[in-house]
């Protein structure tokens, strides 16, 4: 069965009092499995139980989402979305498009410290690793590739950029950018990425400037070691919302996670 997410960014934490048992009472009306996941804090809780609030310990700043999963789940989500966006600011609301600079626009709080251009297609065929890596390449550059796609294949040659199960991260410094570009191509479909942690289903190509700057080497960084923290990378993988997984990757580009 899918699982359905609503992602919401804590910014007052006093509000978790007041929608603790409101919550509670809604969460037990549905059949479906939901809970509470602080993706900041990588805490987790069933938010059928009375203190599921208390166990995802919502402070200021955290990054979290409520999963459904089961018969009603999406109407679960559509239930429990008002009684969050009450309390919290919930990412994807008022967003009909793909990923885009308005995001950030929206929700300066989860910003990487520098300008990024952000990318995204979701395949609905399968893929080879060259096909994937020639989308990325086209989505960042799309009136001459090739060079940036040489440089991707280049990449690849030297070791696999499978950083964990699931999960590509396509690599380069690239002298036709001036400012960090993140490209995704999600696809259902598994793409073989030659690595012994398995297949990939979520490629996420990171291309930087030659010469970059502080911030853009610590968003770089903060990225590359938060793939790496169960948390995040089982969040990205689940996430279906383009405008939730680009709230994800925004906000694992702007600080390092527990």
């Amino acid at each position: 069965m899918n699982e359905y997410q609503i992602t919401f960014f804590v910014d007052n934490a006093n509000a978790s009092a007041h929608l603790a048992q409101p919550l509670n009472r809604v969460a037990k009306k549905f059949k479906s499995t939901l809970h509470i996941i602080n993706v900041t804090q990588n805490r987790v809780a069933e938010l059928t139980k009375s203190v599921a609030i208390l166990q995802a310990g919502l402070q200021q700043g955290d990054l979290c989402q409520i999963t459904a999963i089961g018969i009603d789940a999406e109407l679960a989500c559509f239930v429990i979305k008002d009684m969050i966006a009450e309390h919290f600011t919930v990412v994807g609301s008022h967003i009909n498009y793909e990923f885009s600079s308005q995001l950030a626009e929206r929700l300066p709080q989860i910003c990487p410290p520098c300008e990024i251009k952000w990318h995204y297609a979701k395949a609905h065929t399968e893929l080879t690793k060259f096909e994937c890596l020639k989308g990325l390449a086209q989505l960042i550059h799309p009136i001459h590739p090739d060079e940036l796609i040489l440089a991707f294949i280049k990449r690849e040659e030297r070791s696999s950029t499978c950083v964990t199960p699931g999960i590509a991260l396509p690599h380069v410094m690239f002298s036709g950018v001036d400012h960090i570009s993140i490209a995704v191509i999600a696809n259902e479909k598994s793409m073989d990425w030659a690595s012994k942690m398995g297949d990939v289903h979520l490629a996420i190509a990171l291309v930087m400037p030659e010469k970059p700057t502080r911030e853009q080497i610590i968003a770089a960084t903060n990225l590359t070691r938060n793939l790496l923290t169960d948390q995040m990378a089982e969040r990205l993988l689940l996430t279906k919302s383009s405008v939730d997984l680009q709230a994800l990757l925004m906000y694992a580009m702007s600080r390092l996670l527990a």
